[in-house]
C-alpha cells in the first residue's frame, strides 16, 4: 500500500472589505458640508464615518449654513443697486414728512394768542408768549390776550423753531415799544355838546357805559335826551382811561334852553321863601305893624322891639323899659 505525505489546508484568505462609493469620498463630504451644508449632512451619514464624526460635522454644518440668516447686515451698496431702488426712495419720503422743515414763520401780529397758538402749531413752530406792557401779567387764559410783537426765540431740545410773541391785553391798544406802558386815550372834552355829540365823541375811546343823568334835581330826563346839553362830565376832559371797555362815563346834562346850573342837582324852578306877614290893625301905632305876642314877632324875626319901631305896643313890654319882647 502506497503511503502519502499529509499537506495541511491553505490558510483562508482575508476578508474583502466593502466597497467605497464615489459619492463616500471624505473629501467630497468635507466639500458639500462646506459649500451645501445640507447636502454635505446627508452625504456624512452615509459616509463609512463613525458616529461622533458625523454628529460633530452635522452640527457644525447646520451652524454655518444658518449662520448669514443670524447676522442680519444690510445689504451692500453695490448690490442694492442691482436691484430696485424705490424702497429707499419711498424710506427718505416717509422720513422727510416725518418731521416737516417750516418754510418760514407765519404772521401773527394782531391775531389772538390762542388763534396765534394753533396758526404757528400747524405752521411747525412753538410759541411762548409774554406781557407786552410794564406791567409783566400771566397769560392764564389764551383767549384774553392779542398779538403785538413777534421774534424768533431759537430752538427747544425737540428741534422745533420757536417764536416769543408779546401780548396785550384784548382791547387794549399795543405800547410803542416792546416792554413799555400801554397808551390809553384820553377822555374828550364833551361839555356843552348835545348828549347825542357827546356818544360821538366817546365812542372812538372804547367806552361802553355812560350814566347820565339830569343836572338839575326838579327836572327829569325824558324818553329822548338826545337833544339836551352836556353840563358835567366825569372823568374830566384829558383824563386816561385805562381799561375804556369796563370804564364808566359819567354825565349830567340840563334840558334844551335851560342853562347849566352852577353845581349839579340844582333847582331850575326855585322853590319860594316863606314870609310871616304880620297882623295890621289900623291905628295900633309902630307904624301900622301889629303882633299879637311875641311869638308872633319872634316868627317874623323883628323881636325884641324897641319903642318907636314897627310893632312895638306897650302891651309887649311887659316891664315897661321900653323894649318889647325882649325875653
Amino acid at each position: 500500500m502506497d503511503s502519502y505525505a499529509y499537506a495541511p489546508p491553505p490558510p483562508p484568505s482575508p476578508p474583502r472589505g466593502a466597497v467605497r462609493r464615489w459619492w463616500q469620498h471624505p473629501g467630497l463630504v468635507v466639500v458639500a458640508l462646506v459649500v451645501l451644508p445640507p447636502v454635505g449632512i446627508g452625504l456624512a451619514w452615509l459616509s463609512p464615518w463613525d458616529r461622533k464624526r458625523k454628529i460633530l460635522a452635522s452640527v457644525l454644518a447646520a451652524v454655518w449654513f444658518v449662520l448669514p440668516f443670524l447676522r442680519g447686515d444690510p445689504p451692500e451698496e453695490g448690490k442694492a443697486g442691482r436691484g430696485d431702488a424705490r424702497p429707499p426712495a419711498a424710506s427718505v419720503s416717509a422720513s422727510a414728512s416725518a418731521t416737516p422743515s417750516p418754510a418760514g414763520p407765519p404772521a401773527l401780529v394782531g391775531k389772538g394768542l390762542k388763534e396765534a397758538q394753533e396758526v404757528a402749531s400747524a405752521a411747525g413752530y412753538s410759541v411762548v408768549s409774554h406781557d407786552a406792557s410794564e406791567q409783566d401779567a400771566r397769560q392764564w387764559d389764551a383767549g384774553e390776550w392779542a398779538v403785538c410783537f413777534q421774534t424768533s426765540a431759537g430752538q427747544r431740545d425737540g428741534g422745533r423753531p420757536v417764536l416769543d410773541l408779546g401780548v396785550v391785553r384784548d382791547g387794549a391798544p399795543c405800547p410803542v415799544a416792546d416792554g413799555e406802558k400801554i397808551p390809553w386815550p384820553a377822555m374828550p372834552a364833551v361839555t356843552g355838546v348835545t348828549l347825542a355829540r357827546a356818544g360821538e365823541l366817546l365812542k372812538p375811546v372804547g367806552v361802553k357805559k355812560v350814566d347820565v343823568e339830569s343836572a338839575y334835581s326838579d327836572v327829569a330826563l325824558p324818553g329822548d335826551d338826545g337833544p339836551w346839553k352836556v353840563c358835567f362830565q366825569d372823568p374830566a376832559p384829558g383824563r386816561e382811561i385805562e381799561d375804556p371797555q369796563y370804564a364808566t362815563v359819567y354825565l349830567k346834562v340840563a334840558p334844551p334852553g335851560a342853562g347849566c346850573p352852577e353845581r349839579p342837582y340844582a333847582r331850575l324852578h326855585p322853590e319860594p321863601t316863606p314870609t310871616t306877614a304880620p297882623e295890621r290893625t289900623p291905628g295900633s301905632g309902630g307904624g301900622g305893624v301889629y303882633f299879637a305876642d311875641c311869638d308872633a314877632a319872634r316868627a317874623a324875626g323883628v323881636a325884641p322891639l324897641r319903642r318907636g319901631e314897627p310893632g312895638y305896643r306897650s302891651g309887649l313890654d311887659r316891664d315897661r323899659d321900653g323894649i318889647a319882647c325882649d325875653t
